[in-house]
């Protein structure tokens, strides 16, 4: 069974439990209380979980314990799918052709990356009314490829620059040392 099926399945089961409570896991940067060599201090990420009630105002914003995780099986899941995707590709909220709606339209379609996107087939983006979407993140995979030649000849070019300068230098080392 795939991890989207089993998802489904835990978010099922749960939905009466905690119905009308709503959950997001996320990454938050955290100071640590080290201090580092160069004086700055010290960051690591924790996992943290936003806790909302429907019909209320409060947000509950806390680090994520085992109990949470337990709770909210389907949002975990949600949370390990996206940061595993984003681990291997351009997280969505970088792609500046989506808007809020269409990023979050996406992501609860668990698709997190652009190139999760552009690689739907065109029958399930037909499905999941994703057409547009799909087409914009294929085109600018398409045009990145090309940056990417761009930035490596870029790199190539500061390298073969740097050589130039040194050998100039050299060569007016050896010109200094000629004359004396």
């Amino acid at each position: 069974m795939s991890i989207e099926f089993l998802s489904f399945q835990d978010m099922a089961k749960n939905q009466n439990e905690n119905k009308g409570v709503f959950a997001r896991f996320y990454d938050k940067s955290v100071k640590t209380g080290n201090i580092r060599k160069n004086g700055l201090p010290e960051f690591e990420n924790k996992l943290y979980v936003e806790i909302r009630i429907k019909d209320e105002r409060d947000v509950f914003d806390q680090p994520a314990t085992k109990e949470h995780i337990n709770r909210f099986v389907g949002e975990y899941n949600r949370y390990l799918s996206e940061k595993k995707e984003i681990g291997s590709g351009t997280p969505l909220n970088n792609f500046a052709f989506l808007s809020a709606e269409q990023i979050e339209s996406c992501k609860f379609r668990n698709i997190f990356s652009v190139e999760a996107l552009a690689a739907l087939d065109d029958e399930k983006a037909k499905e999941l009314d994703l057409n547009m979407e799909k087409k914009l993140a294929a085109d600018f995979l398409k045009a990145s490829k090309n940056n990417q030649v761009i930035f490596e000849n870029m790199k190539k070019e500061r390298k073969y620059l740097e050589e130039i300068r040194a050998l100039k230098e050299e060569i007016e080392r050896l010109k200094t040392n000629a004359g004396k």
